[in-house]
């Protein structure tokens, strides 16, 4: 009989971001979205999260919020914004908005929603109620059916990092009436299960 896996997420600081960043590298390499030896630009202004399987401590999930100014995120640099989307990304406070990315696990880890879990409530508690993102199509399709029509389209469609990509923001406030009245289990994940969102270090 497989023992049940036991995992601790958070923030990951000292030794344990680096391991992030491996995995990232890592993963991302394995799938052909990063070359060898490309570097990643954005590392030094995210902020990473992880599943940490607590038996051997090993880093099996990452994902990270970047904290650049907004024409310097990653789906605003690289892809044709609305006009219209753009005006008001560019009306929200600097401490409001975030890019997501890195999104990435080890197989036959089933961490994703615990790590998504995770930077939803540090958002709640940070203040941070938008969420850049671009998103991989096939994901993208994944993601509506989980969690319904809330990650909003803001530019055109392209080939990014190998796949075809869209760039999207979820609006957390204004999802938040539709997460209740549609989701109601993923709404009380997100939203009424509150944790403490800790630091996790080797």
């Amino acid at each position: 009989m497989n023992e049940k896996k036991v995992y601790q997420f958070g923030v990951a600081s000292s030794y344990l971001r680096n391991e992030a960043i491996a995995l990232h590298r890592k993963r991302y390499s394995e799938v052909g979205f990063f070359t060898e030896n490309e570097q990643d630009p954005y590392e030094n202004e995210s902020l990473y999260f992880v599943a940490q399987e607590s038996t051997n401590n090993d880093v099996v999930g990452v994902t990270r919020l970047i904290f650049n100014p907004i024409e310097k995120l990653p789906t605003i640099e690289n892809f044709s914004i609305y006009d219209l989307d753009l005006i008001k990304l560019q009306k929200l406070d600097k401490r409001c908005f975030a890019e997501v990315s890195a999104f990435t696990k080890m197989p036959q880890h089933e961490v994703g929603m615990d790590i998504i879990q995770t930077v939803f409530q540090y958002s709640l508690q940070n203040g941070i109620t938008h969420w850049i993102c671009c998103i991989d199509e096939r994901v993208y399709k994944y993601l509506n059916r989980v969690f319904g029509s809330v990650f909003k389209v803001i530019g055109e469609p392209k080939v990014y990092l190998g796949s075809n990509t869209i760039p999207c923001v979820l609006d957390i406030p204004a999802s938040t009436p539709v997460f209740k009245a549609t989701r109601p289990k993923l709404y009380d994940f997100l939203f009424v299960a509150q944790k403490q969102i800790k630091e996790v270090s080797n």
